[in-house]
């Protein structure tokens, strides 16, 4: 029996759904989690009286981000196809989307981040994709971050405050160290819980849907671009093998 990495509660009242991804260590996104977190996220969207998916990771990390190990060749389209799946039915999501940030949120976990509607991160969380560093790039985050955002994040690999990422609209609140958990409480009780569960649908689908076909074809490309150009050369493999054998990379730019 596959071991269940992904929890989805309810509230007693049906309208806040939360999400958790609870693989430790570091919350892992690999093929099978992509999977799991694609079943959740199916279920709680044929909710017809929720009202705010909440998307949290267990620990004291959110995310490690994505798979080193299935991004070499052999399984870099699958988990490529499963990550934005995820990405895309996140974005297609009926209702308003939260995600609660602590500690660690890279590469991976980031995308999923970004593909939410609010985030609110703890004062302490770090935020970057740092797959240039490994000779690759993430291609959702290509996608959901605006040009010049993109070009700071994904060309230096730095590690962003919450408050940098709020600066940069990655961000929406930064709740003090601990308080997290309060933070987002009263953010879903005050904006989402009160409101219709129908406007929130309908007001949600006018803000998603004009940038979707766009959103598309920059995922498509990226993903192309990742996949037939980036793993077919010496540099786009050797940063992940180098990154598991635990070694110093050996560029040859070629």
């Amino acid at each position: 029996m596959t071991e269940s990495w992904v929890h989805h509660e309810v509230s007693p009242d049906g309208a806040v759904h939360t999400i958790t991804i609870d693989k430790p260590p570091g919350n892992v996104v690999d093929i099978a989690l992509c999977r799991q977190l694609l079943e959740a996220i199916g279920s709680a969207s044929k909710a017809s009286d929720a009202k705010v998916l909440v998307l949290r990771g267990a620990g004291e990390h959110f995310s490690f981000g994505a798979s080193v190990e299935e991004h070499l060749p052999e399984k870099a389209p699958e988990m490529i196809a499963g990550l934005g799946a995820v990405i895309r039915a996140l974005m297609d999501f009926p209702y308003p989307t939260l995600a609660g940030v602590q500690g660690s949120c890279l590469g991976g976990g980031l995308e999923l981040i970004l593909a939410c509607g609010i985030v609110i991160a703890d004062e302490a969380a770090r935020f970057a994709c740092p797959e240039i560093q490994l000779g690759v790039l993430p291609p959702a985050a290509t996608a959901l971050l605006s040009r010049r955002v993109a070009e700071d994040v994904l060309l230096t690999g730095r590690a962003l405050t919450p408050e940098e990422a709020k600066d940069m609209g990655i961000v929406n609140v930064v709740a003090e160290h601990g308080d997290l958990d309060e933070v987002i409480n009263t953010f879903v009780q005050k904006y989402f819980v009160p409101r219709s569960a129908l406007s929130l649908r309908i007001a949600t689908k006018a803000i998603r849907e004009p940038g979707r076909a766009e959103f598309d074809r920059r995922l498509d490309r990226a993903e192309s671009l990742y996949l037939e150009e980036l793993l077919t050369t010496h540099d786009g493999v050797e940063g992940i093998r180098a990154f598991i054998e635990k070694r110093p990379p050996v560029w040859k730019n070629a």
